[in-house]
C-alpha cells in the first residue's frame, strides 16, 4: 500500500514538472513583428472585392518576370481581397480579419514562380528555434463565369538574407473553398553561417496547376530558446 502511494506520488511529480516545462517553453516564445501580417491594409468594405496592387509592407517576388509593370485584372498580379462570411469563393470568412492576400499568374503551367516577400527587422540568432505559420487558401466557385477549379500549389519560405532556411513546398492538401495552416521551423545553431542576417518571408505561387491563384493569410513568426 505504502509502495503504491510512493509510486503514484512520483508519477504525479513527473507530470507536474513536465507540465511546468511545457508552460515555460510556451511562455518563452516571442512573436517577431511582421508588417501587414494579416493583409488588412488596404481596408476594403465590399465583400469579394479585391485590389491588384502589392499589399503594403510587402514587395512582389518575381524572379521570372511574370508580373507586368502595368497590371490589369487579366494579367498576372497580386493584391488583397475581402473574404467575408458570405464569400462566393470560400465556405467561411478569412482566417484572420477580413482580407487575404492572393497571387494570381496568367501564364502557362510551369512558366515560373512569383509571390510576395518581406524582409524583417529581426536577425537570425544562435540557439533559437523559429516557427513560421501561414494560412493557405484554395478558392473555389467561379469569377465572372470563369471557373476557379484547380490549384497551382504553394511554397512558404523562411529566409536569412537571400538564403532559404526552411520551406514547405505544397505539403498540404487543401480542398476548394478552404484554408489550411502550414508550419515551417528552423533551429539556428552557433555554427550557422547566416547569423546576424535579416530574417525574411516568401509566399509563392509555383504555378503547378490550374486555376492559377493561391491565397495567403495570418502570417506569424515566433522565436524561442532552443538547445542545439
Amino acid at each position: 500500500m505504502k509502495r503504491n502511494f510512493i509510486i503514484a506520488a512520483i508519477v504525479l511529480l513527473v507530470y507536474i514538472c513536465f507540465g511546468i516545462s511545457i508552460s515555460a517553453n510556451a511562455a518563452s516564445a516571442v512573436s517577431i513583428p511582421i508588417k501587414n501580417a494579416g493583409f488588412e491594409e488596404p481596408s476594403l468594405t465590399v465583400e469579394d472585392y479585391y485590389t491588384i496592387d502589392t499589399p503594403p509592407g510587402w514587395i512582389t517576388y518575381d524572379p521570372n518576370g511574370l508580373v507586368p509593370a502595368k497590371r490589369t485584372r487579366i494579367t498576372s498580379n497580386n493584391g488583397v481581397g475581402y473574404t467575408g462570411p458570405n464569400s462566393a469563393y470560400y465556405n467561411h470568412k478569412a482566417p484572420e480579419g477580413r482580407n487575404v492576400a492572393y497571387v494570381y499568374l496568367a501564364q502557362e503551367i510551369g512558366s515560373g514562380i512569383a509571390g510576395l516577400e518581406q524582409t524583417l527587422d529581426a536577425v537570425l540568432k544562435p540557439n533559437t528555434k523559429y516557427t513560421l505559420t501561414v494560412d493557405i487558401g484554395n478558392s473555389g466557385g467561379s469569377f465572372q463565369g470563369f471557373p476557379l477549379d484547380g490549384f497551382p500549389g504553394y511554397r512558404v519560405e523562411l529566409l536569412a538574407g537571400d538564403t532559404v532556411l526552411a520551406a514547405d513546398q505544397n505539403n498540404l492538401y487543401i480542398k476548394e473553398k478552404d484554408f489550411k495552416t502550414t508550419t515551417v521551423t528552423f533551429i539556428a545553431t552557433p555554427e550557422s553561417p547566416y547569423l546576424g542576417q535579416h530574417l525574411g518571408i516568401r509566399l509563392i505561387n509555383p504555378l503547378q496547376g490550374k486555376f492559377s491563384g493561391v491565397d495567403f493569410d495570418n502570417v506569424r513568426l515566433t522565436a524561442e530558446p532552443a538547445e542545439t
